[in-house]
């Protein structure tokens, strides 16, 4: 009897492993609670660090917004936001070289992410790195976006349009605008907004096509009349460009860019001898006046020593300016007096140390068009 109760009172070698292995489970599942509770306290952390960096870039303030964001990537290392909020607070806060650091890291991990390619782009931008960030704007226009892609690559290609358009990149400027012309918004802020950067390009045609489509739908529109004109004047189209100035300025009196735009205008249309709708006299005439505007500068504008080396051309003009031209042949002589007046402009700027002066800016626009 005793040594059966002895045997079981002795402990078995299996009730032994039993009880061990819950022991063992109890503290595992203990542990994982505990990881797991450090966890949510340090994401919460990081969050917290993470808004006061949000609130600190709102009141302007990007290097106390740096430090904090700092602590946010301390305290949670796998956010990818908390280190793109880094390189933008660093950039806000003109430490460019440290911006540039923390978001090449952000693209080693992805190289083709949208935003962290952006911010890059206008960090490069900003230290004159141009080319550079032009290879980050483009990455960042074709790379991938979690939310708006098209909306992002649309206003990311229409920032680095208006760089280039402050560089005067006219080709490189007109590259970015033909795609844009297909993605962009129809909203008349765009619409406008792509007409200018195409009159900037060196594309004024382009720009009057947007214009007039937007005049059409929008005939209120002041900004709209008022970017036609000038697309038709930069087209060399001055009534064209008059109709749209008169528009605009009709809707706004007081606009006093529109004002001087359809000053200037108007003394070109008066100038112009080939402007449309005139009789062959009045051509005439008209060609004689310019000619005689010409010549009447060589005194301000050519030393002896020009007027020698030009004589020919000189006289030739001097003799047009004497002679009376009958109606028969004064289309010829309109052609042939534009064409030396032409000439004339063009030995006298070699020459004139001055630039053109604002009374002398309708001649050289008739003749410039006169020569195209």
């Amino acid at each position: 009897m005793k040594d059966r109760e002895a045997v079981l009172l002795r402990p078995s070698l299996g009730r032994t492993l039993f009880f061990v292995a819950i022991a063992a489970m109890s503290l595992v599942a203990i542990d994982s609670t505990l990881a797991k509770t450090e966890r949510l306290e340090t994401a919460a952390q990081a969050a917290r660090f993470y808004g006061e960096g949000q609130r600190l870039v709102r009141d302007g303030k990007y290097a106390a917004a740096a430090e904090s964001f700092r602590s946010a990537i301390a305290n949670a290392r796998d956010n990818t936001e908390y280190p793109l909020a880094l390189g933008r607070a660093l950039l806000g806060a003109g430490q460019l070289e440290d911006a540039g650091t923390a978001l090449a890291e952000l693209l080693k991990a992805d190289a083709m992410a949208g935003a962290p390619n952006l911010e890059m782009a206008r960090v490069l931008a900003k230290q004159g790195q141009l080319e550079e960030a032009a290879f980050y704007y483009h990455r960042a226009i074709y790379g991938q976006w979690g939310q708006d892609a098209n909306a992002n690559r649309v206003a990311t290609r229409f920032e680095l349009a208006d760089l280039l358009a402050k560089r005067n990149s006219k080709a490189d400027l007109l590259a970015e605008l033909l795609p844009l012309q297909d993605q962009a918004s129809i909203d008349a802020n765009t619409q406008k907004k792509l007409a200018g950067l195409y009159l900037t390009a060196g594309s004024p045609a382009r720009a009057a096509t947007i214009l007039r489509d937007l005049v059409r739908a929008q005939p209120q529109d002041v900004e709209a009349h008022s970017g036609l004109g000038d697309a038709e004047f930069a087209r060399a189209d001055y009534a064209a460009a008059q109709s749209a100035f008169v528009a605009a300025l009709r809707l706004s009196p007081n606009d006093t860019h529109v004002q001087s735009a359809l000053e200037l205008t108007d003394r070109v249309l008066i100038l112009d001898p080939m402007r449309r709708g005139l009789s062959g006299q009045e051509r005439y005439e008209r060609s004689v006046h310019v000619l005689e505007l010409v010549a009447a500068k060589i005194p301000q504008c050519i030393t002896a020593a020009q007027a020698t080396a030009d004589a020919d051309l000189i006289n030739a003009v001097n003799a047009a300016l004497k002679q009376r031209v009958a109606v028969p042949g004064q289309t010829d002589a309109v052609e042939a007096n534009v064409d030396l007046a032409n000439k004339l402009w063009q030995a006298e700027r070699t020459t004139c140390a001055s630039a053109v002066s604002p009374e002398d800016q309708p001649l050289q626009l008739v003749l410039a068009k006169a020569a195209q």
